[in-house]
């Protein structure tokens, strides 16, 4: 049986009520830029989405950004164990970073994403530019309150391989 997924049109300034601070985000790196990039992530919040209350997406979300020109990627990357950051010279964070295209004049919106990265691991800031809808696709069962995860964030966290 086929699972009914929820899709959400995020497009422009909608986006900023997509919360990623709590998230693992897995992004595949391309050689090239695609026009159409799709991410995932485990552990998206909906900031008012739902009745007025945010949701936490115990799951898989993936979005999708239509008409890509750009996209910086940067991770400070965490020690094997995942408790602390690399550091470098004079206890800097070791950062990666890698960019794709160039944004053009008239594009207003950056998308902003920051959570953790599933490989590297690492802390990451992901900026994607586009000129298309952007859409956020989920599970709705995979949805509890932000509350109840705040209460029992092990239970809803994502768990790793």
């Amino acid at each position: 049986m086929r699972k009914i997924r929820r899709v959400l049109d995020v497009t422009g300034r909608i986006f900023d009520q997509v919360d990623f601070t709590e998230s693992t985000i897995f992004f595949q790196a391309h050689r090239e830029l695609p026009q159409i990039t799709e991410i995932e992530v485990w552990g998206l919040t909906l900031k008012g989405m739902q009745n007025d209350e945010d949701q936490y997406v115990s799951g898989i979300a993936s979005i999708s950004f239509e008409g890509v020109t750009s996209v910086l990627l940067e991770v400070s990357i965490y020690q094997p164990d995942g408790n602390s950051f690399l550091k470098v010279n004079n206890d800097k964070l070791l950062k990666l970073s890698k960019s794709w295209g160039e944004p053009l004049a008239n594009e207003k919106y950056q998308y902003s994403l920051a959570g953790v990265l599933d490989w590297p691991s690492g802390y990451c800031q992901l900026g994607i530019h586009a000129t298309g809808k952007v859409t956020v696709c989920f599970e709705p069962n995979d949805c509890v309150s932000s509350g109840n995860y705040v209460k029992n964030p092990e239970k809803y966290t994502y768990k790793g391989k």
